[in-house]
């Protein structure tokens, strides 16, 4: 747990890539207590054939 510091710009490029239960639950440990968001972002494309299936989102536990 960090002493009043913030989690910053910097931690959170660095975990950007992984998912956002993930990011909430380190940024958890790192011991922010609130205001937490993460959004997850999913591009589709134009074309039918191209697009993945959608799993279903859940959010995180609180």
């Amino acid at each position: 747990m960090a002493n009043g510091e913030l989690f910053g710009f910097e931690r959170a490029a660095a975990i950007a890539v992984q998912p956002a239960v993930e990011i909430a639950a380190t940024a958890r440990l790192f011991g922010q207590e609130d205001d937490i968001t993460v959004l997850s972002v999913v591009r589709l494309s134009a074309e039918p054939s191209a697009a993945p299936e959608m799993r279903a989102l859940t959010p995180a536990p609180a």
